[in-house]
């Protein structure tokens, strides 16, 4: 199976966990239960940052060890029953998309039993956080059973043990990292957070689509037939890109002059806002970070338009790797 899809869907399972309606509204209580500290401290004590920061680092290694080794014993399992693949397939894959169905409509009550530890203090030293994330990683079931499970029978799907573990690994860094960066910038987050608790059920009707999505591409055995179209669309892109240079730049240097002119529009509108309200001079919002990616955008439009970078040796580079 396709190993750097698989990798790619996990990573993205592991962010909808965290977007997931019972894990989102939620973090503010862990970070400031992981922190020992009281929810006004989370957003007025910026000395806390980086204590926080490597308490949340070792809630999310928690967790983690417990999903990769999840993701080992799923994978252990596919080297054991490797002559039954198909029949793993068919039977995996249907439960994934059952699950998918179930997370948009909500029909089989029984999946919503969640078992959480409750604790009466707050974890101690370094190993009090690590063992927080174990429970976390072992005890919360509605929203992220499905997803986390979607990505075990992906992993039990593979006859090598080594990619269960590099599955697990993604899906624990696409739920960990953004724990992380909330951890360090948490008034930020908060603000967003409130803005996007009206999404949360989109976000749900999303992640059952992914779940369908994953469960067929577990039911199909193999992303094989993916992997030929790709090595074609590759061939067919070098050919054309061959055979009309001019169109090929714009093309592919388009997207980034537009994605960049959307950012100084987002940038300056917020700029003059603020200005606005607390008449400070320009120079005060001057954002190097944001700058500096508009600029990188900027940049690579450029090149691609004057052919220093020819970006569609970069994407068939990348079409033709999927399929090794």
């Amino acid at each position: 199976m396709n190993d750097t899809i698989n990798i790619a869907l996990a990573l993205f399972a592991g962010i909808v966990s965290f977007l997931s309606p019972c894990v989102l509204p939620l973090i503010p209580s862990y970070l400031s239960f992981i922190g020992g500290v009281s929810y006004n401290d989370l957003q007025e004590k910026r000395g806390l940052r980086w204590p926080l920061f490597l308490k949340t680092l070792l809630f999310v290694i928690g967790f983690s060890v417990v999903f990769i080794i999840l993701g080992v014993v799923f994978s252990g399992a596919g080297i054991i029953f490797g002559g039954a693949m198909r029949i793993i397939n068919i039977i995996a894959g249907s439960i994934v998309i059952a699950l998918g169905l179930h997370y948009i409509f909500n029909f089989w009550k029984i999946l919503n039993f969640e078992k959480r530890f409750h604790l009466k203090k707050h974890p101690q030293g370094a190993a009090g956080p690590v063992l927080l994330g174990m429970a976390f990683g072992a005890g919360w079931t509605p929203c992220i059973g499905p997803i986390l499970a979607s990505i075990l029978f992906l992993a039990g799907t593979s006859t090598q043990g080594f990619r269960g573990t590099v599955l697990l690994t993604a899906y624990s860094a696409g739920l960990g990292i953004p724990f992380i960066i909330t951890g360090l910038f948490f008034s930020g987050f908060q603000r967003k957070m409130e803005k996007f608790t009206s999404h949360l059920q989109t976000v749900k009707i999303v992640s059952g689509v992914f779940l369908v999505f994953i469960g067929l591409l577990i039911f199909i055995g193999s992303l094989t037939k993916l992997n030929v179209f790709f090595f074609q669309l590759a061939g067919n892109l070098e050919m054309w890109s061959s055979n009309n240079v001019a169109g090929s730049r714009l093309l592919f240097g388009f997207p980034f002059l537009f994605i960049s002119l959307l950012l100084v529009f987002f940038y300056l509108r917020r700029v003059h806002r603020s200005i606005a309200v607390s008449g400070m001079a320009f120079s005060s919002f001057l954002f190097p970070l944001r700058l500096l990616i508009i600029i990188a955008f900027a940049g690579i439009a450029l090149l691609s338009f004057t052919g220093l970078i020819k970006m569609y040796k970069v994407i068939t580079f990348w079409l033709r790797f999927q399929g090794i």
